[in-house]
């Protein structure tokens, strides 16, 4: 049995600071109905990583999830998968990966992870995959979505991630 877990926008922020209805911005084409929804898969590092977590493997900052990617990739998720099909570089870090808003615990078995693409990160592209990454950035999931989020200055989407273990 595999950790499960959702994605969803929980948040938009436009060019001025401003929260924008999500209403709003699938008028404006930023994302579509029914792109939040849908499961991602945990992968076999991540589970990895899990046990390692268990015994508080040195240096446990490797092992604990710490940072966020996105890309363009449309292959579905697999066990098997340590990167994500096609990365985008993040301005904010000139990297393709940036730390995480927030982690926090809705119940003994459901962990929430938060994170925001800000205005600068990802402009001119469709964000279909999204993983998360350990210290060491070793991916932990995948997540592919069949409908995209078109990515521009205007708008920073926060997204929360929630996986049941």
């Amino acid at each position: 049995m595999r950790p499960q877990g959702i994605v969803t926008i929980s948040r938009i922020v436009d060019s001025t600071g401003k929260q924008v209805p999500l209403e709003k911005a699938i008028r404006y084409g930023w994302i579509q109905p029914g792109a939040e929804s849908g499961r991602n898969l945990f992968v076999d590092q991540g589970r990895q990583l899990l046990a390692y977590a268990f015994a508080f493997r040195a240096p446990i900052e490797n092992f604990v999830c710490q940072s966020y990617g996105v890309g363009t990739g449309t292959r579905p998720a697999k066990t098997t998968d340590v990167a994500l099909q096609a990365p985008v570089l993040l301005a904010s870090t000139s990297a393709y990966t940036a730390p995480i808003d927030s982690i926090d615990f809705l119940s003994a078995f459901v962990v929430r992870v938060g994170f925001t693409l800000g205005l600068g990160d990802a402009n001119g592209s469709l964000i279909t995959e999204m993983g998360l990454f350990s210290g060491n950035n070793t991916l932990i999931a995948r997540r592919v979505r069949t409908v995209g989020i078109n990515k521009t200055s205007d708008f920073a989407p926060t997204l929360t991630w929630r996986l049941r273990f």
